[in-house]
């Protein structure tokens, strides 16, 4: 890696739930201190629907956390964590965040799980003197007209996903599809985009369906899908095991020639459904722990020999928006969050996905997303499989001339 540190070997010291840090941490001093730690505020959601998704943020952002800090810290800085539950609301998320910052003086927040959250926190960042690493989040708007100088993001936006999705439907010979979605930015948008394409490829969307977060019975929305050719789901975390669950158990998912999901056919999904029935369901992803690349390789063997198992997407996720604040660090030679932000621009750095950089337009990363099919294992276990690398050049749209970093 350009750091010069791998960020692999150290032993993973265990989840932290509770908010305080890996040392504590002191009240804030109100600035950082250029030779202090890196302190950092972990702010993810421990209920809701993407809870599982925020436990899995934290095991991320913890190893890339005892990895640094085993091989001496980032340019000489100990790396403080300071944890907090937002809730899994953009109120919560406000507010921990705010806490963890103005109290803990730990100036680089991470870790959030939805574009609500991220969106209620950016217009307080500069303010704050702090930088946010966004992990998770989809929403165009976050790199888009809402963009602000002190928000990085290093997953796709929505745009870089339906670019995703459009790339393998209209590979798929089917003359129709249905759709499920979140009722929010993430879905609507997935659902805009599948329309469009379907149509511009001469097929068509029928049946078109939203539920609110949170939904536990898919019943009435089961009983509305067609089961005739595809059937494209945008739904994560808990939602997407509800419905998946469900559909499998009324056999309405059986009656489709295709299933593709976008984003919510994790590790994670697969292991709570546990359901062979989804051998050659397709997901997408930002990230997949079997994509064919180095970085990816390196991370995931490190992971295992820690702790038995694989990391999941949102474990790398969390891993990922680490090196991204590392490889500032390094660049910039200081902790202090302008410097940082400075340094972020622009940056070009080796991580779990290779080389990527963030734009110093938008502060969106340029970075493949991917394809897999769900395939069983030699262990009886389900694995999504990644089967096609589409590179930025093709998934990533233009920066949004409404972006405006000031």
């Amino acid at each position: 890696m350009k750091n010069k540190r791998v960020l692999l070997g150290a032993a993973l010291s265990g989840l932290m739930i509770a908010a305080a840090g890996c040392s504590g941490g002191a009240a804030s001093s109100g600035k950082q201190d250029a030779d202090g730690p890196l302190r950092i505020a972990v702010v993810t959601p421990e209920s809701g629907p993407y809870a599982a998704y925020g436990e899995e943020q934290r095991k991320g952002i913890q190893f890339a956390a005892d990895q640094a800090n085993a091989d001496g810290g980032i340019d000489g800085h100990e790396i403080e964590l300071e944890f907090a539950d937002d809730l899994g609301t953009p109120e919560g998320a406000l507010a921990a965040a705010q806490r963890l910052v103005q109290e803990k003086n730990a100036r680089f927040v991470i870790g959030m799980v939805s574009s609500p959250e991220m969106a209620a926190v950016t217009p307080k960042l500069e303010a704050w003197d702090a930088v946010m690493i966004g992990t998770q989040g989809q929403s165009d708007d976050l790199t888009g007209k809402s963009c602000t100088s002190r928000y990085f993001r290093v997953t796709a936006n929505d745009s870089a996903g339906i670019n995703t999705l459009a790339y393998w439907l209209t590979k798929e010979d089917e003359p129709q599809w249905d759709s499920i979605a979140a009722d929010y930015s993430f879905g609507q948008a997935s659902t805009a985009g599948v329309e469009r394409t379907l149509e511009s490829d001469g097929s068509k969307l029928g049946v078109k369906l939203f539920s609110p977060l949170g939904t536990t019975d898919f019943g009435s929305y089961l009983s509305q899908l067609s089961g005739k050719g595809g059937l494209v789901v945008s739904l994560a975390g808990g939602d997407a095991i509800n419905f998946l669950k469900q559909a499998l158990q009324f056999g309405v998912l059986q009656k489709y020639d295709k299933v593709l999901v976008n984003t919510g056919l994790s590790s994670t999904t697969l292991a709570a459904l546990d359901d062979e029935r989804l051998v050659g369901a397709l997901g997408t992803n930002s990230w997949i722990p079997t994509a064919d690349n180095e970085g990816t390789r390196a991370f995931v063997e490190a992971y295992r020999d820690e702790n038995g198992v694989a990391p999941t997407e949102n474990i790398g996720n969390g891993y990922l928006g680490m090196q991204a604040i590392f490889a500032a660090v390094e660049k910039a030679g200081s902790v202090v969050p302008a410097d940082v932000a400075k340094a972020l621009e622009g940056l070009t750095f080796d991580s779990i996905q290779g080389e990527v950089t963030l734009r110093a337009e938008d502060h969106q990363i340029e970075a493949p997303t991917y394809v897999g099919t769900v395939e069983k294992t030699d262990d009886g276990s389900l694995q999504l499989v990644a089967t096609e690398a589409i590179p930025a050049s093709e998934n990533n749209p233009e920066p949004n001339p409404a972006c405006s970093l000031g």
